[in-house]
């Protein structure tokens, strides 16, 4: 293991101060310290903002910010990435604050990283529910070799997958990989961000991949894959207005052509489907299905926000 390595872990947090504690305390536990710990929080009203401060006072390697709003995890990880680029470091470590890694997450993250032979740009993290249950699970890449074949159980045998996109539940990526290809899309809000930043490192910088290695707790509320027809919380409704938007957004820059009308074509058929279902809250998921839709088709300026995000 290479202990010259600086690594810098980012935090974004909203609302959730008792998670949060149980995350910065398996920061500072870990096995490779960490050489600064940055806390972006998105104006929680919880008491966090007192709490992170008191732990300042203890521990002088975190760096606490607390936005004048909520910008979302989307506008978050932006701000914080943006942030920790003012250190000196190696790796940033992203998390959301509701992920609580095991002691020795980092360390198995970094012994990986110098596994890969080639240009990688980041790792993902075994993640991993309250029952023990799959999340999070990230694309496995399609990136073929020479001979027409995916090569992504090159180093399977050191219990790493090459991967096409991950989410920001404990991500490792390289400073220069960063560098290169600049921020997050603030403009996303909530989901969707991730998976466009990783298939942006993946395309511009190099290969990502999972560590069967480093494994995470995450401890969100609901661990089922996300889905706005099962949806019972009426307060997350207009949230996946995001989710059809952006992953429109992403499918139109990674995927063939094909790809996106397909998905479009989806979304469409299952906002009808809905609408003449006996499912909760039908009119106002049919509603913001089709906001999703047109302001994919429509919203310019955010396209020419997408098409300068590594500028």
């Amino acid at each position: 293991m290479n202990l010259e390595k600086k690594v810098t872990a980012l935090v974004v947090t909203y609302n959730r101060k008792e998670l949060l504690k149980e995350c910065l305390t398996a920061l500072i536990e870990q096995t490779y310290s960490l050489d600064k710990i940055i806390v972006i929080d998105n104006d929680s009203t919880d008491g966090t903002d007192e709490y992170v401060t008191q732990l300042c006072e203890q521990v002088d390697k975190i760096n606490y910010f607390k936005l004048n709003e909520n910008l979302g995890g989307a506008g978050g990880f932006y701000e914080g990435i943006k942030k920790s680029l003012e250190n000196d470091y190696d790796f940033l470590w992203l998390m959301d604050d509701d992920t609580i890694p095991n002691k020795d997450s980092l360390e198995n993250l970094v012994d990986d990283m110098q596994t890969i032979k080639e240009k990688a740009s980041f790792l993902a993290s075994y993640v991993y529910g309250v029952e023990g249950e799959p999340m999070n699970v990230p694309k496995i890449s399609d990136r073929k070799e020479q001979n027409g074949y995916p090569f992504w159980y090159k180093y399977l045998d050191q219990g790493l997958v090459e991967i096409k996109s991950a989410t920001f539940v404990s991500l490792l990526i390289k400073r220069e990989a960063i560098n290169t290809v600049g921020l997050p899309l603030k403009e996303y809000f909530i989901w969707g961000d991730d998976e466009e930043y990783t298939q942006r490192l993946n395309k511009y910088f190099g290969p990502g991949y999972f560590s069967g290695n480093s494994k995470v707790l995450h401890k969100r509320y609901n661990a089922k894959a996300l889905s706005i027809k099962d949806e019972e919380l009426k307060n997350r409704i207009p949230l996946y207005f995001y989710f059809v938007r952006n992953n429109l957004l992403n499918r139109k820059a990674y995927d063939k052509k094909i790809g996106v009308c397909l998905l479009w074509g989806s979304f469409f058929v299952q906002s009808i489907s809905i609408l003449f279902s006996r499912v909760k809250f039908r009119f106002s998921k049919f509603l913001v299905i089709q906001k999703g839709l047109w302001s994919f088709l429509f919203n310019y300026k955010l396209r020419r926000i997408f098409n300068n995000r590594m500028k």
